[in-house]
């Protein structure tokens, strides 16, 4: 299980995540659909721990394998 609480990330001036709320369960698969700049591969890559978010905290379960 991963869980994001309050994440956020801002690019210059623009918010890009504000105060996201996101939970996905073992055997969960999720599906991100939106306009290009929106945030989709960003936070894909803060669930993959590539990017750190200015805000908020993510919890994973230990040992936890992300693939993309």
């Amino acid at each position: 299980m991963i869980k994001l609480s309050d994440i956020g990330l801002t690019y210059g001036t623009h918010p890009l995540l504000d105060e996201l709320e996101l939970s996905i369960h073992a055997g969960e698969r999720v599906a991100l659909v939106g306009r290009n700049g929106t945030g989709k591969s960003t936070l894909m890559r803060i669930i993959a721990g590539e990017i750190i978010a200015e805000e908020g905290s993510i919890e994973k379960k230990p040992g936890m394998r992300i693939a993309r």
